[in-house]
């Protein structure tokens, strides 16, 4: 009994002084582990920012499923795991774990971005010919339009959400996908964010995809614009008489003949707005302006390059103002140009007894009979 007393006692001892000696061993050795850890596995946004240049690989994409799943608040991980999986090509996944990033105030337009982008890479990979192709091109432009630029607001933040570059891109895609009216919004929001040297031509881009979607009163407005910005009075006028058969096109005539003499104001001696202005203001019944217009006209014009048909209206314009010395003038130069037409000849000689010129009608009278032939109608004027 004496002898096993001390041999029972001594691994109890031996148990405590083991007990005892790990526990800081134990504390020393977390630290050390919980260091490593944070060496070897980073944080979410530190991942975000090691992998953001990144080809993916399946250990990439393996640890990015197992962070996410362990941190699914945390957004920019999540964020980088959708990129990853677009760019495998793995598009369904990636719509489905971007739903959470998009319902956050401070990523929806990045996330709204990065949809569309998706979709419409998964709409492109799928083959030709199969229904599931127009589906996604559909759900790729329901996903653009809500990319479209709120008329008024600043651009909205992000890391290319709608920078220059974006702006253009967005601009083309909805071409492709042909919806120009929702390219020209694009393109009107990348004028406002360019400098003056180029405000002009996108304007005018924007107003060309106006006009193509028949919405010729914006795209009028937005010609007029690029006009005013324009350095180049060759360019300036280009877009000046864009605006005005913008609304031509719209049958808007009225708003076309206001448009044409406002640019009359501008460009004093350029024919072909001149004479634009001219048609439009005889088609709404302003008949001094269009007078006053078509006298300029004929006045800046060589004989060879005014047309027929506006000496003709221009005769009956100064007619209906009773002014047959001016009327005399257009009629001359189509007899000039036509000598053998007896109706021409015919009509000189009425418009020319009634401005005082019996000489000319005379003549006029003279060749009618000596040329005259069986079965033409006589009396009055025909232009």
């Amino acid at each position: 009994m004496n002898v096993s007393s001390p041999a029972r006692s001594a691994p109890v001892i031996r148990e405590e002084h083991a007990r005892l000696a790990g526990y800081p061993g134990l504390v020393g050795f977390a630290v050390v582990l919980t260091g490593m850890l944070a060496l070897v596995f980073p944080t979410g946004k530190e991942y975000a920012d090691f992998t953001s240049v990144k080809t993916p690989d399946r250990y990439s994409i393996a640890y990015l499923d197992v962070l996410t799943r362990a941190n699914p608040e945390e957004l920019e991980l999540r964020v980088v795991y959708v990129k990853q999986l677009g760019m495998l090509g793995r598009f369904s996944k990636a719509l489905a774990l971007l739903e959470p990033v998009s319902r956050d105030p401070r990523y929806a337009a990045m996330a709204k971005n990065m949809r569309f982008d998706l979709r419409l890479a998964q709409a492109r990979s799928i083959p030709e010919g199969d229904a599931l192709r127009q589906q996604t091109f559909a759900l790729a432009l329901q996903d653009l339009e809500e990319l479209r630029p709120a008329s008024g607001t600043a651009p909205q933040a992000g890391p290319g959400v709608h920078d220059a570059h974006r702006l253009r891109e967005l601009a083309k895609v909805a071409l492709e996908l042909e919806r120009p009216a929702l390219a020209s919004e694009f393109l009107l929001r990348l004028a406002e964010q360019s400098d003056d040297g180029q405000r002009a031509g996108i304007l005018a881009e924007a107003a060309h995809w106006q006009r193509a979607s028949s919405d010729g009163k914006r795209a009028s407005v937005n010609y007029d614009k690029a006009a005013a910005l324009s350095t180049d009075p060759t360019v300036g006028r280009a877009y000046a008489l864009a605006s005005i058969a913008a609304l031509e096109a719209e049958n808007a005539v009225t708003e076309a003949a206001d448009r044409a003499a406002m640019y009359v104001a501008k460009f004093p001696n350029d024919l072909e707005i001149l004479i634009r202005a001219t048609t439009l203001a005889t088609a709404c019944s302003r008949h001094a302006v269009a007078r006053e217009f078509g006298e300029k006209v004929i006045e800046l014009s060589p004989d060879d390059k005014t047309s027929d048909a506006f000496l003709r209206d221009q005769a009956k314009r100064d007619l209906g103002v009773n002014d047959p010395l001016a009327a005399l003038r257009s009629i001359k130069r189509l007899v000039a140009r036509h000598p053998n037409d007896l109706d021409l000849r015919e009509t000189e000689a009425f418009v020319a007894e009634w401005a005082g010129d019996r000489r000319l009608a005379y003549h006029d009278w003279l060749f009618v009979m000596k040329n005259d032939r069986p079965g033409r109608s006589h009396g009055g004027i025909r232009l």
